[in-house]
């Protein structure tokens, strides 16, 4: 054997170590029935834990999904499926067993909602996963009980990809039905990724809140009332149309005549604080501003280039049908 051939035996091992198996799930696309036969087999591994937190969740004017993400019962569902805070509401577990439950806060903004079982626990629950875990392309399963609760069926599934997010709302192709509002989205870990929210009749117009929101808002929506449209009227105003970015939350636009003007806030100045709460996401930004009153005072810490500056604004009146 001469010494180029003893090389190669060498440097074989090597080379077959650094070879990666990429999951069938996390492809780009199906490349052949074997790829198809792997994500089957992945779903099957991960319905049996993910399927016993799912509930139906009912009242006497509907019906619609929630899954149950703590032990002691806390349930993540769609707000205009909770409708109203503190309304006493029965979920429905995948055994056919109803359990009372009391509904929490949310964001119409969103159609983020929370409710929380009564009884004592504990409860089956599924892991949240962390903020910016999903992107476009990913694949992911929806589970939900369109058209309400039938033990002789059992949970449905469908099987997508994300086709989009921006903001408060994640599209996929992952189709929902009547019933299936409030339901969860997961990743191929088994993690939540979002609530099911808007159903179409379009296969891929299927749109649901991003598990983002939640994060963003926790602590706000387990525990203050539900922020609707008609409430947000009430509270004051700044006056910019902005945008999640990966650079944070630019401003878009700023409206003539309103707080943020007469502030010197510019187009394209990325909103860091309000009062000293650091912003993740559009929607708190409109709930943190929305809470004060107007002429109450407002202190906005605002990136604009490489410099942060401050400045205390006097808030204004919300026009109607304006969101920011």
């Amino acid at each position: 054997m001469n010494i180029f051939s003893r090389v190669l035996l060498l440097i074989a091992p090597v080379i077959h170590a650094d070879v990666v198996t990429v999951a069938a799930w996390e492809k780009k696309a199906p490349e052949n029935t074997d790829d198809l036969i792997s994500i089957q087999i992945r779903l099957n591994e991960l319905l049996p834990q993910t399927q016993k937190a799912l509930v139906s969740i009912e009242s006497g004017d509907g019906a619609g999904s929630g899954i149950i993400v703590s032990e002691d019962g806390l349930v993540l569902t769609a707000a205009h499926v909770i409708g109203s805070t503190g309304k006493k509401m029965q979920v429905r577990l995948p055994n056919g067993k109803r359990a009372p439950a009391i509904t929490l806060g949310g964001s119409e903004i969103s159609d983020a909602g929370m409710l929380k079982i009564t009884k004592g626990g504990p409860w089956p629950f599924i892991d949240v996963a962390p903020k910016n875990n999903s992107k476009v392309g990913d694949w992911c399963f929806g589970l939900g009980h369109p058209g309400g609760f039938d033990k002789e069926r059992g949970i449905v599934v469908r099987v997508g990809r994300i086709i989009a997010k921006k903001n408060e709302t994640m599209q996929t192709d992952s189709r929902l039905l009547g019933g299936d509002s409030g339901g969860p989205l997961f990743n191929f870990a088994g993690k939540l990724i979002a609530i099911h929210s808007r159903v179409s009749q379009k296969p891929d117009q299927n749109f649901h809140v991003p598990i983002e929101s939640f994060h963003a808002n926790w602590s706000y929506f387990r525990d203050q009332a539900l922020v609707s449209h008609k409430s947000m009227q009430k509270g004051g105003f700044f006056g910019v149309s902005c945008e999640e970015t990966e650079l944070g939350l630019i401003i878009r636009e700023v409206i003539t005549g309103t707080a943020a003007e007469k502030a010197g806030i510019s187009a394209g100045d990325i909103l860091l604080e309000v009062n000293g709460e650091h912003l993740d996401s559009r929607e708190e930004f409109i709930i943190l501003i929305s809470s004060l009153e107007p002429g109450e005072e407002a202190k906005i810490l605002y990136q604009r280039e490489n410099a942060q500056c401050s400045v205390k604004v006097k808030l204004g009146v919300r026009p109607q049908a304006t969101e920011e």
